[in-house]
Parts: structure tokens; sequence; C-alpha cells
């Protein structure tokens, strides 16, 4: 059996093979076209098309220091200090041909050799150490494309490819892929068919102290057949087999992960014009690994046009669980009712119950209602836009203080306001925190802080790790219940909007929250209580935007009044130039008692500029800055710097990318640059002269 890394190597072979076997034919070809007598054209089992090729001087330096503040009396600061060096030369050909005929096979892509050279240095605060390194670097992006156009139609490709990731604030990451993959179809008109396999596998290094040096690999395998009974009629099936493994420096747990998932998809469109319609949707997933969850799932919903203004839907869900140890049971039952008045005014109802029940000792009944009213309207002055949203629903839980289990909850950090988890009495080992893919894990105390205030549990984002601000990520956590109780909420969501046609738009947006227990359970598990106003305008014109916004937030746990200023500035807007300016202030006043009780002062402002110089010369230049001053944690500086110019005249190209970070924090600094230069020389139709 050949290996992922043979297969590789295989693949890049036998296209190296066919670019000499090309050129072989095609210098027969000339040298028979110099005699007196032209032999019969033979037939063509292998062409090519193009062929191009570049020669590439790349060469990058990176420096990197860390000064860390002494946080005790007896514990000094710290300090290390990083260099790289790299220098690149490359080889690179572009192809492209057939075998036989189009019809049958088709080629192309890029193959390219390097020789590098690269030199590192490091100093800290016990030891300095160098080391230098030679060696070679083959990278490619190939593929073949089989029996285009024809009932059976596939492709393979190979890939490795150096990137570089630049990231608000830090060190630019390199980034090395690795991978190959297939995809065949079957076409058909009554039962089409697909199958894939892919594998990737990705390097990424470049941090100061290697905690986001990472290494990924993931394999996916995926089935998926349509059975197109008739246009209203049809049966899909789906399978997928996917390995994941996530190795971090700095951190000795990697995470791995193997799953199947089977999919199962039933579609019936039915009634005098079909215009009603029953769908039922069946998964069954098995996963092995880090938090690995099993799971069996089966929803129908049947949904019934009785006129062009009334729409209702019956919803059924079933849910068969086991995560980390735990197996959960849930039904849940919707009647959803949809009206529209006019072409203005949706209305929306929404009837439901579920149940649940955990490891035969948390069982939950829970039901509500709901009723939403959207309205739009065009008036003499422009546009009126309003949303009015109320909910209601009880949960009541029977339990013997086992814990409930809580999956993808959503949360958005904001700087410089911590996520609240949504449930009280949270167990503090059992937090999982995800990207919104639900791919990559984050650690925590690198990408994340935990703070648990009484039964409050809060996360917090770490400039330095892998989370960026306003990134939305997944959490899963097990939370502790009574053993008795009943918790019922009311949710209030309006917001009120008008659109003038001179640019102006004012704004009214109010949400409200409250979660109370019956108080009979042996300890209260108030989960929130918000009332959040936010009273705001916005004026867009053609060069500028500027906006202004009030805000309250009470909230049980980390009430603030704040204000916000934004803008944006459209200096320059031409095809070959622009210059765009854009800032955001805010000033938060927290009211939490002893918890939380400060103010912060944020700052952002960004500044991009691309121009076209001649037909030679481009240049760009982003320069991002923060400045964020806390009363109880300190002041932070962030500059991201990148300033680059590109030369292009004929097959003549290079490149000149400066970069500048830094990240001031109250107990540490980092400060990194680099430089990146490309020189490169295309030499197209290589074969042009034969």
């Amino acid at each position: 059996m050949r290996s992922a890394g043979n297969t590789v190597r295989f693949t890049v072979s036998s296209c190296v093979v066919c670019v000499v076997l090309t050129s072989g034919i095609a210098a027969k070809q000339a040298c028979a076209a110099d005699g007196d007598e032209v032999p019969p054209p033979a037939p063509k089992y292998l062409s090519l098309d193009h062929l191009d090729a570049y020669l590439e001087l790349k060469a990058e330096f990176a420096s990197t220091e860390v000064d860390t503040k002494g946080q005790r009396l007896l514990r000094s600061g710290r300090s290390q200090k990083n260099r790289d060096w790299t220098v690149e030369e490359r080889l690179g050909l572009k192809l492209g041909g057939t075998v036989l005929d189009p019809g049958f096979i088709t080629y192309g892509g890029e193959i390219s050799f390097a020789l590098t050279q690269s030199r590192f240095e490091e100093r800290t605060w016990l030891f300095d150490r160098n080391d230098d390194d030679n060696g070679s670097l083959l990278t490619y992006d190939l593929r073949a494309d089989f029996f285009r156009g024809k009932k059976v139609s596939g492709s393979v490709y190979g890939l490795r490819q150096d990137d570089r990731i630049n990231r608000r604030f830090q060190p630019t990451l390199d980034q090395r892929r690795t991978g190959f993959g297939t995809n065949w179809v079957f076409s058909d008109d009554r039962f089409p068919m697909e199958l894939s396999y892919d594998y990737l596998e990705t390097d990424r290094t470049g941090n100061a102290d290697h905690r986001n040096d990472e290494h990924f690999t993931a394999s996916n395998l995926h089935y998926g057949a349509d059975w197109i009974i008739s246009e209203h009629h049809r049966f899909k099936f789906s399978y997928e087999h996917a390995d994941t493994k996530q190795e971090y420096q700095g951190s000795r747990q990697p995470f791995e992960t193997t799953r199947d998932l089977f999919g199962f998809e039933h579609q019936l469109d039915f009634g005098p014009g079909y215009e009603h319609s029953l769908r039922t949707l069946v998964q069954w997933q098995e996963e092995s690994g880090d938090f690995a969850r099993d799971y069996f799932r089966i929803g129908p919903q049947l949904t019934l046009k009785h006129s062009d203004t009334l729409q209702t839907s019956y919803k059924y869900q079933a849910d068969r669980e086991d995560y980390e140890g735990l197996d959960v049971e849930t039904h849940r039952a919707d009647f959803l009712i949809t009206h529209q008045l006019y072409s203005n005014l949706t209305t929306t109802m929404d009837v439901f119950g579920l149940k649940e029940n955990v490891d035969s000792s948390v069982d939950t009944d829970q039901y509500g209602a709901s009723v939403d009213w959207q309205y739009n309207r065009k008036n003499p002055y422009g546009h009126l836009y309003a949303n009015l949203a109320l909910a209601y629903d009880t949960e009541n839980t029977s339990s013997d203080l086992g814990p409930r289990v809580v999956l993808d909850e959503a949360q958005t950090f904001r700087d410089p306001i911590a996520v609240t988890l949504r449930n009280r009495n949270v167990i503090p080992w059992t937090i999982v925190v995800t990207d919104a893919s639900n791919r990559r894990y984050y650690r925590i105390g690198i990408d994340y802080a935990v703070i648990h205030q009484k039964n409050v549990t809060r996360l917090i984002r770490l400039p330095t790790g892998q989370i960026a601000d306003r990134d939305t990520v997944l959490v899963d956590y097990m939370y502790r219940t009574p053993a008795d109780g009943q918790l019922d909420t009311i949710r209030v969501d309006f917001n009120l909007e008008q659109r003038f046609t001179n640019g102006w738009t004012p704004y009214y947006r109010f949400s409200y929250r409250n979660q109370e227990d019956d108080g009979s359970a042996v300890f209260f598990r108030r989960t929130d209580r918000t009332d959040h106003h936010r009273l705001g305008v916005n004026y867009e014109a053609k060069r500028y935007t500027v906006g202004a916004e009030f805000e309250i937030f009470d909230d049980t746990v980390e009430p603030y009044d704040a204000y916000h200023l934004n803008g944006l500035l459209r200096m320059v807007q031409t095809p070959d130039h622009t210059l765009n300016a854009s800032t955001r202030f805010s000033q938060l006043f927290f009211d939490g008692g002893g918890l939380d009780n400060r103010d912060v002062i944020l700052i952002d402002v960004e500044l991009d500029h691309r121009w076209q110089l001649s037909e030679r010369w481009s240049t760009i230049q982003r320069v991002a800055y923060r400045y964020e001053d806390d009363s109880r944690d300190g002041v932070t500086h962030g500059w991201d710097v990148t300033a680059g110019f590109e030369y292009v005249v004929g097959d003549l190209s290079g490149e000149l990318t400066f970069d500048y970070d830094r990240l001031a924090l109250p107990d540490s600094e980092e400060n990194d640059y680099g430089v990146f230069v490309r020189v490169r020389r295309e030499v197209p139709n290589v074969l042009a002269g034969r």
C-alpha cells in the first residue's frame, strides 16, 4: 500500500515524466522538419498545449522581541529575541495539455523546485542558540481531469504551497499546505452520484514563543447519491468519513477525532399545484477521539400552503446523543404559522414543547410560544423598518443534582466586554471552545481565560491568542441543575429604523430578557436579566460615513453604559488610486460593584492606501492602531503596519514588503518587524521556437 507522501511524490514524478516525454516528441518533430522528407504525422498520445517557465528569488527577514515585566517581588522580568533569515531560489514551470483527446484526459498546473538557505537565532534570559539550515523545496499544484462531459467524469489533484498569513498586532505566520485528492461524478437523470477524497496537511510557524506553531492533518471521504423519483419526489443519501488531528507547540495535548456521518433526506411535494411539502431529515454520527459526539437525529417537517398569504408548518425532531459519557435524549415539536398582510407586514407564530432526559437522572420539560412581526414600508421621507418579537417559555427540571449538557452555544467576543455563559453553576473543566465551524479547538490560558464570579462563568479573549476581536465561537459545557425547579423566561426584542433619502438613518434597538426561578430549588439558577437599549444615528454620503450610538446595558452580571463614535472617510476613489481611513471610538462605564467596576476607552484607527503609480509601479499601505485604556487593567497599544511596492515590466516583476507589529500590554511588550523581497522573471511559451 502506498503512503500519503509516496502517493504525492508518485503524482509529481508522473507529471515531470510527461513534460520530458512531450519535449522529446516536440524535438523529434522539429528535426524532421529540417529534412527533405516529412514523415506522416504520428498520433499524439500526449500533447503539451502550453509550457511557461519562471525564475524567482525570495528573501525574508523577521525579528521578534518580547519583554515581560516581573509579576512578583522575587521574580524579575524576562526578555526574548528571535531573528530569522531565509533565502530561496526557485525554478518553476506552468503547463497544460491533453492525453489522446480533451474528452479523455486534460492536465495542467504548476511545479517548482527551490534551493533554500536559512538561519535562526534566539536569545532568552536563560540561553542563546543558533541554527543554520540548507536544503531543497518542491512545491506544486497539479490537476488532471478525466472524461470531461461524459457520463462518468473525475479529477485528481496534488498540491504543496507556501503562504504568509498576516495577523492583527502579531507576527506574520508562514503556512505550508500539502494535500491531494480526487473527485468522481456519475451523471444520470435518475440516480446521480458523487465520490470524493481529500487529504490536507498544514504547518504554521512564526510565532515568537512557538505557542501558535501548529500542525493540522485532515482527511475526508465523501459519497453522495440522489434518487430522483420524479420532479417533485426525491431521496438523498450521503456518507462522510473524516479524520482530523491538531497539534500545537507549547501544548502537550493533541486533539484527534475520527467521524463517520450518515445522512438521509426525503423530499415530497404534493397538492394540486405541488404547493405542500413533506421533508424528512435523518442523521447518524459515530465519533471517537477527543470531545467525541455520537448522535442519532430524525426530523420530519410538514409545510402546508393554505393561500398566498397563509402557511403552516409542523415540525418534530428526536435526538439521541452521547457526549463525554452522558446519554442525552431530546424530543421537540413545533407548530408555526406564517401570515403575510399585503406586502408590508409578516407575522410568524411558533408554539413548541420539549422533553429532555440526561442519563435518566435529569428530566426537563419545556414549553412556550413566540410571535414575531416584521414591518417595512416606503414613505415620503424614505423607508421605515420595524420589528417586534415576543417570547415566553417555562422550563421544569427534576433531577438528583446531576449535570445538564449545553452544546454549540454561540458567543461573540467584543472588546473590552467578556462573554457570559448563559447558564449558572458551570462545571469548569467541561468547557470546550471551538471556532464557528466547530473544527478548531482553542486553548485555555493561551487563547482565552475563564473567570468564575460566584455562580457566573465568563470567558475573556487573550490578545496574544488565536481568537480575534469580534470573532464568534462555539462553547460546549456542562452545568449543575437543582434537584427540582422551574425557570420562566420572557424575551422582548424591538427594532425601529427610518432610512431617510438624504442619507440619515436614526434607529432605536431594545432587547429585554428575564429568567426567574420559582424559589423552591436547592440553589437558585437565575440565569439572566438584561435590559439593553441602543439609540443611534448614521449618516452616509458619497465620500464619508459617520455614526454615533448611546448604549445602556443593564445586566445582572456586567452592567455598563457606553457611547460609540465611528467614521469612514473615502479620501480618494479612482480606479487606480484609493485611500480610505476609518476610526472607532468607544467609552464604557462598567458598574459591576467590586467585581467589575472600571472605565474603558477604546480607540481603533485604520488606513488603507492602494495606488497604481504607473503601468510598472504600484504600492499598498495598511496601518491599524489600537489604544485601550482600562482603569483597572492598564493601557494597551497595538500597531499593525504593512507597506509594499510592486514593480512589473514585461515578464519581470518584483515585490518589496515591510511588516511591523507591536502589542504593548500592561505586563508585556512584543515588537515584530519583517522584510519580504521577491524578484520573478517569467519565460512564456518555452516551446515556441521548437
